[in-house]
């Protein structure tokens, strides 16, 4: 009932986690919610659906949220939705490093691409340079485009933002049309983790990668924290310091390959 009022991207959210629910038990009378069954549920998810930490919470969250609204209408249950407790998860951040990015940046403009790689690709690329999610990469036309800089409201927070456009993210777009795909978003995910295939590397890439990779770019180049939460429209700065941390473990890395030097 709430589809014409969220976000459609939250509605895919909501509508894959009840289709989840259906396959775990349907019919589902609320008599039976209690606190085993969200522990048998969490099971399900884990060993028969084979989800992630973060995915398994992300289930429950959306189970509490609508039993939240059963609650509101005075539908009693065994176990109510504030007793329900969801641990906050920060699942794996999959980005490209320097080296892989010139990679795919190549390949994107190589004579050996497919029409129809290329087009993904170059969508993928330039959110790789700008950090921007695929759900704005999807709404920005010619019109937002302002001399060198990429100008736009968020539609996930609603932020307006302006981006400096490098050369590299230029490179990517073609007016009129600033993209000229409409390949849906699975399809664009499991084209790039074929392209990821292809080129030898051995991560499982999907968009949002992109603004991992840009995150992470951003600050190895020498970017600022500061400017990298204004960049990604963090709304708290422990959002952004959880690239500083994965940068600080690539760089620590970096430093213990010194001891090569005396092997």
């Amino acid at each position: 009932f709430e589809k014409g009022i969220i976000k459609h991207s939250t509605y895919r959210q909501q509508n894959g986690a009840l289709e989840k629910i259906k396959k775990f038990r349907d019919p589902l009378p609320f008599c039976d919610i209690d606190e085993n069954l969200i522990l048998e549920l969490k099971a399900y998810c884990r060993h028969v659906l084979k989800n992630k930490k973060a995915t398994v919470e992300g289930t429950i969250k959306n189970f509490k949220k609508y039993l939240h609204l059963a609650n509101k209408k005075r539908i009693r249950t065994k176990i109510t939705f504030d007793e329900i407790k969801v641990k906050k998860m920060v699942g794996t951040r999959v980005f490209l490093l320097p080296e892989e990015l010139k990679k795919m940046y190549q390949y994107a403009l190589s004579p050996f691409i497919s029409d129809e790689r290329r087009m993904i690709l170059k969508r993928f690329l330039f959110s790789c340079f700008t950090g921007i999610r695929i759900s704005d990469s999807e709404r920005i036309t010619e019109d937002n485009f302002i001399g060198e800089h990429l100008a736009f409201t968020m539609f996930k927070t609603d932020k307006f933002i302006r981006i400096k456009l490098n050369k590299a993210a230029l490179s990517m777009v073609e007016f009129p049309e600033v993209f000229k795909d409409n390949f849906t978003r699975e399809h664009i995910n499991r084209e790039l983790k074929n392209i990821a295939n292809t080129l030898g590397i051995r991560k499982r890439l999907h968009f949002h990668s992109s603004r991992h990779t840009f995150a992470t770019n951003f600050l190895i180049s020498g970017g600022d924290v500061v400017n990298l939460q204004r960049l990604l429209g963090h709304a708290q700065i422990e959002e952004t310091m959880i690239y500083v941390h994965i940068v600080e473990n690539i760089t620590d890395k970096q430093v213990d390959l010194l001891d090569d030097v005396i092997k």
